[in-house]
């Protein structure tokens, strides 16, 4: 499987002209479909949500429209269900008292069943604590806390982040200033706006900027915004610490959209824009930089800057989305925004479409607090800022960010930063001066083409026929009649896409060889990834029921258990004989019948049919002992045996390769592969014997017929081929090894790196287990195993051996000091007599 770029240039140029004659279209249909839509709404359950945002904000007002676009989404016509999602908007106007507040009546009176918003941590944890006592879900957008996602989880059971940490943003930032080769920077951020992460953030930031050998030289906090003639005083005095500095670097954290106009005009007044100064916006404060009011005075000062934003892929519903939001900021606000909407609006969108795919899957009528729960936190859902899945309260997954340069009113994509892997290709700065716009795109200007090419859908080859379709298999959509493709391939590469959050692709079918397949991708030179299935060579041979099985009954112990077990034996005879032979008449009589009888006794012993009875203590405990490893060497015999007896072993009719060779026997194999040309130039098998076999579904005929005595396969197909033949033959192997199965890339495409990193990844999960089980049933395969069962041996029991032996010996010993201590009694007592009748 390979891919390739595509190629086409699209032009957007057509969008607003279709967005309009869209727009002129939905309020001519208006009238008739409010009708139905009400009668629509009247037979689906309501199912109320509410809403907590600080509506006194650009950004509260951007989340708060995403949230109704998002519910005339999921209630529209179209949309299926049997709930209309019915919103409850309380504002908080930033404040964490007033959400507890607000939590309380939206819980106590609106009856709602899931609280959403709540952009800042404090509020979010505070209704977290009400939420648990009636188990409501609560979907937080705060994103300005670095809580230990482990405790939040166990406190607040309840709670759900729809957001990640800042902890990639501070990586970034510092990729950025290492770009520079700067030693010092300059931090600077508004009290009030970070107060509750900051030491966090500025401790990760102090560590990733040592590991570059940078530092931070200042820190610059500016006083929260409450009126323009108090701050500027404070504002100045501030600014001036920063003038004079020596190729400075200001990396902004927290900057609130009240205070953002006025910074910005106050730092460029001063001259802090100009030069060879470099300045970078943390997400969050270069938001509230968009989000201000006043553009003319903002796009001014910035347009120098780089700013730092969660990529957001670039598929249909996401432009559907941006189309609608931009249409309804224009109606609300009168003015043209051309900024794309905060990643904490398009979540909130996220926020409805989850509770959306919760509820769905519950029952049709009363949910449940706690399956509404449940529901959301196994949630799988892609989203429009990318998968939604969510561990120990949070978003399982770690966007891109996306490096941005305001021109004008609107702004620019410079560069793509991976969590795992960094900037996409090549990152270069160039150092001096920064003085507009045009600066940046030279700077940037090759990586810029290389993001453009990024962005645009990988084509990847599909081959359109393969020895099985467990692998990949074309299918037609019924609805839409276009190819849709499945199989083992397609799971693993889509899982391994998973990890690459925007990345857009499309399948492409290949009629022809796989080599033809690869000199699509690049003629010559291409890379392969990491295999996701390692392969072997496979000789897959039929097999017969082995029915000389006459001696079965010695198999379930191997020959060294069945000697050992008998020493013991007569180990134990003998320390019996010994230890009765004195005083049990049983015992008596001719040596043969002594040895016969202590024989006869240990051997019925061990099917606890002995008769005799046994007069000393140390008997006794030599027997409790025998009787016990008896007892477990007889069951562990029975068990083996009614193992062997109940499976019905299968004997190959050809056991080795050189066999064939030397009778000439003929073997198939698939042409479009390699194995045949394999065969013949490495296996030195002539071509007269080797029989192309293409349609995988006549290999059984095949073999039936005669026509071929063994099939070789790469061992991935081999599991394929017991999927369909999953009773009467078996599998031959011998060290044969190839490089296994994997994804092909131009040379020193980023991509080939980036897929064997995440297909490590799988198989460390052990998702790339579960997708082999699902695709490759176990149980055919390990059927057609022909490897014997398990044979007991001495390993497995040793350590009751030495226990009987030890116990019988002690035993012995014990018995034989006795003795000697008894006859010497006896000796003393004889010469005690004499001395008495003297």
């Amino acid at each position: 499987m390979g891919f390739l770029q595509s190629s086409g240039n699209r032009s957007r140029r057509h969008v607003p002209s279709i967005s309009r004659l869209f727009l002129l279209l939905s309020l001519l249909l208006i009238p008739s479909y409010s009708g139905v839509a009400t009668k629509a709404v009247d037979e689906r359950n309501v199912f109320k949500v509410g809403v907590i945002l600080d509506l006194d904000s650009h950004l509260g007002n951007q989340m708060h429209m995403a949230i109704e676009i998002a519910c005339q989404d999921v209630n529209s016509i179209s949309s299926s269900g049997f709930h209309y999602i019915k919103p409850h908007y309380i504002n908080s106007h930033a404040n964490s008292l007033q959400a507890i507040s607000a939590a309380e009546k939206l819980i106590k009176r609106k009856n709602v069943q899931v609280i959403i918003g709540l952009e800042t941590w404090e509020g979010a944890t505070l209704v977290a604590e009400i939420a648990n006592q009636s188990q409501i879900p609560v979907i937080s957008l705060a994103r300005d806390h670095v809580a230990p996602t482990l405790m939040a989880q166990t406190l607040w059971p309840s709670l759900f982040r729809m957001s990640t940490d800042e902890s990639d943003q501070i990586k970034c930032i510092v990729d950025v200033v290492g770009s520079y080769n700067r030693q010092r920077v300059s931090i600077i951020y508004e009290a009030g706006a970070y107060d509750t992460m900051y030491s966090k953030l500025l401790n990760s930031l102090s560590e990733e900027l040592g590991k570059i050998g940078s530092t931070i030289e200042d820190q610059l906090i500016l006083q929260a915004f409450s009126s323009p003639t108090g701050a500027e005083v404070s504002l100045e005095e501030n600014l001036m610490k920063l003038k004079g500095k020596a190729s400075p670097i200001f990396i902004v954290l927290g900057l609130s959209s009240p205070r953002s106009t006025h910074f910005l005009e106050e730092a460029k007044r001063m001259g802090l824009f100009y030069g060879d100064s470099i300045w970078i916006f943390a997400e969050k404060p270069f938001t509230n930089l968009l989000t201000s009011v006043d553009h003319s005075a903002i796009s001014s000062p910035v347009e120098d800057a780089i700013g730092i934003i969660t990529y957001r892929p670039k598929n249909q519903a996401y432009r559907g989305f941006i189309s609608k939001f931009l249409n309804m900021f224009r109606r609300k606000y009168g003015e043209k925004f051309n900024f794309e909407p905060a990643i904490d609006a398009v979540r909130a969108y996220d926020c409805i479409m989850t509770v959306k795919n919760a509820i769905d899957e519950g029952p049709s009528h009363d949910i449940m607090p706690e399956i509404l729960l449940n529901k959301i936190s196994h949630t799988r859902l892609k989203g429009l800022s990318g998968p939604i899945q969510f561990e120990n309260g949070q978003l399982a997954y770690r966007p891109k960010l996306q490096l941005v340069s305001v021109i004008g009113k609107e702004y620019r994509e410079l560069k793509l930063w991976s969590p795992n892997f960094g900037f996409s290709g090549s990152f270069v700065a160039k150092q001096g001066s920064r003085r507009n716009a045009c600066t940046i795109a030279d700077i940037w200007k090759t990586q810029e083409e290389e993001t453009s090419v990024e962005n645009k859908p990988m084509v990847i080859g599909v081959p359109g026929k393969t020895p099985f379709d467990k692998f990949v298999k074309e299918e037609r959509d019924d609805t839409t009649g276009k190819a849709k493709y499945i199989g083992f391939c397609i799971d693993v590469f889509e899982k391994a896409v998973f990890h690459f959050p925007g990345l857009d692709y499309k399948f492409s079918r290949h009629d022809g060889t796989y080599e033809e397949l690869v000199n699509k991708v690049r003629d010559k030179f291409v890379q392969f990834t990491q295999p996701f299935m390692a392969s072997k060579l496979s000789m897959m041979v039929p097999a017969k029921l082995d029915t000389d099985r006459a001696l079965i009954f010695m198999e379930p112990f191997t020959p060294t258990m069945w000697i050992a077990s008998g020493g013991i034996l007569i180990y134990t005879m003998l320390v019996v004989w010994f230890l009765e032979r004195p005083i049990n008449p049983e015992f008596r009589g001719p040596w043969t019948n002594q040895l016969s009888t202590a024989l006869w006794f240990t051997f019925s012993s061990l099917f606890f049919a002995h008769r005799e009875r046994v007069h000393r203590n140390f008997t006794r405990i030599v027997l409790v002992i025998w009787f016990f490893v008896a007892l477990i060497l007889t069951q562990s015999y029975t068990a083996g045996l009614t193992s062997m007896l109940t499976l019905q072993k299968l004997k190959p009719t050809v056991t080795t390769m050189e066999w064939l060779r030397i009778s000439k026997a003929k073997v198939g194999c698939d042409p479009d592969a390699f194995i045949c040309k394999y065969l013949n130039d490495t296996l030195n098998f002539s071509r007269d014997v080797i029989v192309p076999i293409s349609n995988t579904t006549s290999y059984g005929e095949e073999f039936r017929s005669g026509n071929i005595s063994a099939l070789f396969l790469e061992y991935p197909y081999e599991r394929a081929f017991f999927t369909e033949y999953c009773y009467g033959y078996v599998p031959i192997r011998e060290n044969y090894r190839f490089g296994g199965f994997g994804f092909v890339f131009p040379k020193d495409s980023p991509h080939a790196a980036n897929f064997s990193k995440a297909i490590l990844e799988l198989s460390e999960s052990g998702e790339m287990k579960r997708l082999e089980n699902k695709w490759f049933l176990p149980e055919c395969t390990m059927r057609n195993f022909t490897t014997d069962t398990p044979r007991l041996g001495l390993d497995s029991f040793w350590a009751l051996f030495v226990l009987t032996i030890a116990t019988s010996t002690a035993c012995f010993l014990f018995a034989c000091l006795c003795t000697r201590r008894n006859r010497q009694d006896r000796e003393q007592g004889s010469t005690g007599d004499e001395m008495s009748v003297t």
